[in-house]
């Protein structure tokens, strides 16, 4: 080859070279269902479910047969984003501010951002919905969907890109597929974190009617039709993932997890565990968990007992990331038992119910061979080995395992809840800041004002029938600024023109619900009769403009003078930096 055909070939060569060392570290997509339990996979035993996909998953991961997340979302949502136990991280439950993670916590979206990787999130976020806790703040340079702990309707939905609010088309699940693979194709080139975290199947039943024709047809009442139609849906947009890594030659390349974030919302087929979401008992906590890479991870099944807050030192592992933790790491690097290069190891698994002592909820510990479970009513022993259904208590027959189990749960209970600080001040006011939305849910109520719902999330405040009734919420402001102030409301021309006042403090600002929205309720999509509160439309009305001060105070909504029957419904007030 002459002089002239080197020097043409050079170029190509060194994109050649380029391209290969770009893709040298392994791309992850990261898959979780929403209250989907063990059971509702037909790899585990459940003939009345069609999981073709996540069947052929499994016999290509390493499996995870023995692996823990916690009874309820937001808590195990923010082990696997930080790796530590979820009352270090400021988070305890699922609703007004107890889902706030803490601002200086690291997530493994950070991690990988720092490393080099485009990361993006596109689905449920439950981590706190306020600007430092919002996921453009902690690692991801992408993020399509809800902040919040509950969507109340699946079609045609506003979600959040980033900081912004957009109109979706179509089903949720659908949807958030599209964005992924969106972010895939854009990244294909780069390594990349891809955070997949479905809202299916938790409530409310809302699915595509073919799926819930399909399992009716099976003889299935409405409830189990819907949550087994919503699990076969996603099964089918997480094969659309799976196709595009093939289609773009990602495949070999990418670590594929797949889990679900507790156990299911209901009773039904879960292997014959005791207990359902919110429980610490086995069924409650325990969840698939597959972890694939082709070429380096062998399939087959392990024993090894897993958990949540293990994903981030895990990945930092496999994926050969630098990085020095500020704050101590509770999870264990699985990799040497996912790459078959050690032994499995026995350890010891806690869960608990939130943040409140002992004697108002329920925490368990296991170990290879037995649970024990603790509540303010006994205190239970079970050998999961010999009765993996917890049938019969053995606390009498190995007492010494009893005392020995209760003593480490009882050391790391008073270890967390002790250190336990909730972020439930709204904090505010951020140099970069543009707008700040304080949902009713946040909101503390007087008088006869009341949630739409037994449950806050999604919810608004109604029945403003009462002259003086208020709601408030706690905020620290960073900077004094100017604002326009809006409420998210509806009001039927029939009921307007009731006097308020926003008051901050000893500021006071007065307004009137001068302009009539009809607030309709958004077309019944529900198969089963919902338990939170109804989707309705809603509209933004100013209704002052004034000067914030920085630091502590009370920014509240009051009613004044009504001036019929009711004086409308609020379901959130807004401040817009001027």
């Amino acid at each position: 080859m002459n002089t002239k055909s080197i020097l043409k070939l050079l170029p190509a060569l060194a994109l050649s070279w380029g391209a290969a060392a770009q893709n040298t570290s392994p791309n992850i997509v990261f898959i979780m269902a929403d209250d989907m339990g063990w059971g509702d996979i037909n790899a585990n035993g459940n003939p009345l479910i069609d999981t073709p996909v996540l069947n052929r998953l499994a016999k290509q991961s390493m499996s995870f047969n023995r692996f823990y997340a916690c009874p309820l979302c937001a808590p195990t949502r923010s082990e696997i984003l930080t790796g530590r136990y979820f009352l270090r991280t400021g988070v305890s439950s699922v609703s007004q501010g107890y889902e706030n993670m803490r601002p200086n916590e690291t997530t493994i979206a950070e991690i990988l951002k720092a490393n080099g990787y485009s990361t993006g999130g596109f689905g449920k976020w439950h981590n706190g919905a306020y600007f430092q806790q919002h996921p453009s703040r902690k690692g991801f340079d992408e993020f399509t969907g809800f902040l919040m702990g509950h969507l109340g309707y699946y079609y045609d939905a506003i979600y959040q890109h980033n900081d912004q609010d957009i109109k979706s088309t179509g089903y949720a699940t659908d949807y958030f597929t599209d964005q992924a693979l969106g972010f895939i194709q854009k990244n294909k080139d780069q390594p990349f974190f891809c955070y997949v975290p479905y809202n299916v199947p938790h409530s409310p039943f809302q699915v595509p009617e073919k799926y819930f024709r399909k399992y009716k047809t099976k003889g299935l009442d409405d409830e189990l039709a819907c949550i087994y139609g919503m699990v076969e849906n996603m099964d089918e947009n997480i094969g659309r993932i799976l196709s595009r890594l093939e289609e773009l030659n990602l495949r070999e390349n990418t670590i594929v997890i797949f889990l679900s974030d507790n156990g299911p919302n209901t009773f039904r087929y879960n292997g014959e565990m005791k207990g359902k979401k919110g429980s610490v008992d086995e069924g409650g906590v325990r969840v698939p968990f597959y972890i694939s890479w082709p070429g380096k991870i062998k399939p087959g099944v392990t024993e090894q007992l897993a958990q949540n807050i293990d994903f981030l030192p895990t990945l930092v592992d496999l994926c050969k990331l630098n990085f020095k933790p500020e704050l101590p790491v509770d999870g264990k690097n699985l990799s040497p038992v996912i790459l078959k290069n050690a032994d499995t190891f026995d350890r010891l698994i806690f869960s608990r119910q939130g943040f409140y002592p002992l004697n108002k909820c329920a925490g368990s510990v296991r170990n290879n061979r037995f649970r024990m479970v603790a509540s303010a009513k006994d205190t239970l022993l079970f050998d999961m080995q010999n009765d993996p259904s917890q049938k019969v208590d053995v606390s009498k027959t190995q007492a010494d395992i009893r005392k020995e189990l209760v003593a480490a749960y009882l050391k790391w209970e008073r270890e967390l809840v002790s250190q336990y600080q909730p972020e439930t001040t709204i904090e505010a006011g951020f140099a970069g800041e543009k707008s700040t939305t304080l949902p009713v849910q946040d909101a503390i109520l007087s008088g006869k004002v009341k949630y739409s719902s037994v449950h806050p999330n999604q919810s608004h405040t109604e029945n403003w029938v009462q002259n003086g009734d208020s709601i408030y919420w706690k905020l620290n402001m960073k900077n004094a600024g100017n604002y326009r102030f809006e409420i998210q409301y509806g009001c039927p021309a029939s009921e307007v023109g009731s006097e308020f006042q926003v008051r901050m403090n000893s500021i006071t600002l007065p307004f009137t619900m001068n302009k009539p929205f009809d607030s309709e309720i958004l077309p019944d999509r529900d198969y089963v009769p919902r338990a939170e509160s109804v989707e309705r439309t809603w509209s933004w009305m100013p209704i002052a403009t004034g000067r914030v001060d920085w630091g502590e105070l009370i920014l509240g909504i009051k009613l004044l003078e009504k001036q019929n029957q009711n004086a409308g419904m609020i379901k959130a007030i807004r401040l817009i930096k001027l």
